[in-house]
């Protein structure tokens, strides 16, 4: 598999946005001055989001049962790295990967954020 090519199957495949290309298009947008919360802002972070849920379904969603609690962090072409925490996963997948080019989330059944009462 080419990294940043995902094959979807059936000769489907998506290309998948690279953390250099998200770096210049945040660059752009602000050298040109959009405003934080420009529509422009938004459908970049939606495509990221896409991106990292579509790695999670594919190469992440696995883990679950077996690593529940980690941090895992997928490459665009689908290589995994597994830490306790969200900083050690930052910190090895962005070594391993390069800066924003992996998806990462806890793995747990619902991977949100936890409200403390």
């Amino acid at each position: 598999m080419n990294a940043g090519v995902l094959s979807m199957g059936n000769k489907t495949e998506k290309r998948l946005i690279t953390g250099d290309e998200i770096a210049d298009e945040r660059k752009r947008l602000i050298e040109a001055g959009f405003p934080d919360d420009a529509t422009e802002f938004t459908k970049l972070d939606d495509e990221v989001e896409r991106r990292d849920e579509l790695l999670f379904n594919n190469f992440g969603r696995q883990f679950i049962q077996s690593d529940k609690g980690k941090w895992i962090g997928i490459s665009l072409d689908g290589n995994v790295v597994l830490r306790n925490t969200a900083s050690e996963l930052i910190w090895a997948a962005s070594r391993a990967f390069g800066d924003g080019n992996f998806a990462m989330r806890r793995l747990a059944d619902f991977p949100g954020h936890e409200l403390l009462a």
